[in-house]
């Protein structure tokens, strides 16, 4: 698949997946799941790109993509059970 093929395959999945966050059910979960919506839309790119790319270097890409994402997607869901034991702590 030609580069221009791909970009706009992606532009239009990615205006999609916007309009859907947009939402009132895509507002609600984009505040509780940050991390969740991020993912996808890197899997979404991901995902186009590998129609596009040598697949050796596509895997490449999603390794590197997987080790640095995974922390930040550690953190958030951490730090969301922290504010979950907080927040119970507080109604009691």
């Amino acid at each position: 698949m030609r580069s221009l093929e791909s970009y706009t395959i992606v532009g239009l999945i990615s205006s999609l997946y916007a309009v859907c966050l947009n939402t009132d059910p895509g507002k609600k979960f984009t505040e509780q799941h940050t991390w969740a919506t991020v993912c996808v839309g890197t899997g979404l790119v991901l995902a186009v790109l590998r129609l596009s790319i040598p697949k050796e270097h596509w895997v490449k890409l999603l390794t590197a993509f997987t080790v640095a994402g995974f922390p930040m997607v550690a953190r958030s869901l951490y730090n969301k059970s922290v504010r979950e034991m907080q927040h119970n702590e507080a109604s009691y």
